[in-house]
């Protein structure tokens, strides 16, 4: 499970109301803040904060920009009402984990340790013996295979890339979902079950015993 933000556990109604203060102090919450808007933003929530005596970071800001996106509608009518039940109606942000790929690229120098078997009629005549296959083309130097870590040395590193986000699964809800597949299967076979007759239960019986054995 991710990190949650610390204001995740206030009470609606004190979400509300910081909220109701962020918005007047023009709280940017379009997206992700430009590092300008994201200083102000901290700033902002930072100073709002101080009276409940919580220190703010990344997530938190993120928290209050999601939950005013996510209940930008909902907000603005209780503004315009001032209808203060419909605080409950609130929805409250969760941080979810993701796995970001990325690609770094660069130059270095390297040592590669490789094996390969050699067949020859005296041992000091395999390596002149790989030369001459190396002359005619007959061999190849990665044909071999790796016999110890690779050395890496003079790294300089000229760039990268951001690839591809993915949603990490939580395996919780994961396991609860095989859970219910495995409930509902087993129910529905034994409803099926009771409604066959003993010839039918024969050659499911001669059926199941077959594929045990298969296994």
């Amino acid at each position: 499970m991710a990190e949650q933000s610390k204001f995740s556990k206030l009470p609606k109604r004190h979400l509300f109301i910081i909220s109701e203060t962020l918005i007047d102090n023009n709280f940017e919450s379009r997206g992700y803040p430009t590092d300008q808007e994201y200083d102000e933003n901290y700033n902002t929530l930072q100073n709002v904060s101080r009276h409940l005596n919580m220190d703010v970071n990344e997530e938190d800001v993120q928290f209050f920009i999601k939950f005013l996106q996510i209940n930008d509608d909902l907000l603005s009518k209780i503004f315009k009402t001032n209808d203060k039940s419909l605080i409950n109606n609130l929805e409250i942000p969760v941080a979810e984990t993701y796995e970001l790929r990325y690609t770094v690229w660069g130059s270095c120098t390297y040592e590669e340790f490789l094996s390969q078997n050699v067949d020859a009629y005296d041992k000091e005549w395999v390596i002149n013996s790989v030369k001459q296959q190396k002359w005619d083309g007959n061999w190849d130097i990665y044909d071999g295979w790796v016999v110890r870590d690779t050395n890496y040395d003079n790294f300089d590193m000229s760039d990268f890339s951001f690839d591809e986000v993915i949603k990490v699964p939580n395996n919780n809800v994961d396991k609860l979902k095989e859970s219910i597949v495995n409930k509902l299967l087993v129910e529905n076979t034994s409803d099926f079950i009771s409604k066959l007759d003993k010839r039918s239960l024969l050659k499911l019986k001669l059926a199941i015993e077959s594929r045990l054995g298969s296994l």
